[in-house]
């Protein structure tokens, strides 16, 4: 689930990247705000310690320089990519441990997972045959045409929709359908100092993996479709974002009338139970999709018992544009801020390993173990 995360903002920032030059630094902090995700993490909250940290805002810090790019996290995970030598350091600096990969693994890495992935699931469900999906990429993205001050630089609104819609071709399930969307409400300021090295690099990245998109779509054609049309409408996306406001879920629609008259439930309900035995069209449709969108469809219960209560919120309290309001059924709402940033040159030592760490093998994709 690691990598797809990473893999999934990778293949986002390669898709809206544009140019920039010169040594770059700043900090931003992410906090989930509303969803059914936000339900779980105050309920495990209650339970552990731990999961209390892990439900609070995380800061993440990344410099640029030149062909380089250094991002720490919260937890004292750091991460180096280097352009010229095709590769990304990561660094434990709580196990003081480090390991390296390349381009070239990572690439043969996702394509093992991805065909692991197709195993796994036909060997779950041996007696389904996958049920025919044609999927539409939507998106959109617009200017409002508000403006705000957001750490003394002016910022301009740019709403964006991605949808994914995905309709059963499969006569046994004709009329089955759902959606996966995500929302975002970006503040945008079109200079600030030194951030033309971030889309500089980010630039060259795209060129050094390209397959990136491909891949992390598991070869989809569909869904590569939906990264060109992400592209395509990058342009409106130019500049810097100070503030975001993210929400993402999943809708089913199409209902089947059952013997009796009665209405069976949704795909999306009948694939909450998680057993892997298809009893009905429209679950061979649920799995199919769940499969494709790793279980979404299985948290739907979860976003229908969301509250009103745990709706996305910050903005006005902080001084901040106000959040859009909050979207019911929302598997995950997200604040993400730039809290500070900095043009002054980069201290070369930044992107150096440290010394007297030690160097463990990397866990790929495909691959088990700790990451």
């Amino acid at each position: 689930m690691v990598w797809k995360t990473r893999a999934f903002s990778l293949g986002v920032l390669i898709c809206v990247a544009v140019p920039v030059w010169g040594d770059f630094k700043y900090t931003e902090s992410s906090k989930i705000t509303g969803g059914a995700m936000a339900s779980m993490a105050k309920f495990a909250g209650a339970l552990s310690k731990q999961a209390r940290q892990a439900a609070q805002a995380t800061e993440t810090t990344t410099y640029v320089k030149g062909n380089r790019l250094r991002k720490d996290e919260a937890d004292g995970q750091r991460e180096i990519i280097d352009l010229e030598a095709r590769r990304i350091i990561s660094i434990d600096t709580q196990k003081r441990t480090y390991s390296i990969m390349t381009f070239d693994q990572m690439k043969a890495g996702f394509e093992r997972a991805r065909e692991q992935a197709r195993s796994q699931q036909a060997s779950q469900l041996p007696a389904a045959q996958p049920a025919n999906v044609q999927i539409t990429p939507k998106v959109d993205v617009s200017r409002t045409g508000k403006t705000a001050t957001i750490l003394n630089l002016p910022a301009s609104e740019v709403l964006m929709r991605i949808d994914m819609e995905m309709q059963s071709t499969d006569p046994r399930s004709q009329g089955q359908s759902g959606t996966m969307w995500v929302k975002s409400d970006y503040w945008v300021t079109p200079n600030i100092p030194g951030y033309e090295e971030l889309t500089a690099f980010y630039q060259k990245m795209s060129k050094e993996m390209a397959w990136v998109p491909g891949t992390l779509m598991g070869g989809n054609p569909q869904m590569s479709q939906g990264m060109a049309e992400l592209r395509k409408n990058a342009s409106s996306l130019k500049g810097f974002p100070l503030l975001q406001y993210t929400s993402m879920g999943m809708e089913a629609t199409g209902q089947t009338a059952a013997q009796g008259g009665q209405t069976q439930e949704t795909p999306a309900a009948s694939a909450q139970s998680g057993s892997t035995q298809i009893d009905n069209p429209r679950d061979a449709l649920a799995k199919s999709i769940g499969g494709m969108l790793g279980g979404f469809g299985r948290k739907k219960k979860q976003q229908q018992e969301q509250s009103s209560e745990e709706s996305s919120t910050g903005g006005q309290a902080s001084g901040l544009p106000a959040a859009p309001p909050a979207t019911p059924g929302s598997f995950m709402d997200t604040i993400t801020q730039v809290t500070s940033y900095s043009s002054e040159a980069l201290d070369e030592g930044l992107f150096a390993i440290p010394e007297g760490y030690t160097l463990v093998q990397p866990t790929q994709p495909g691959h088990g173990g700790p990451n």
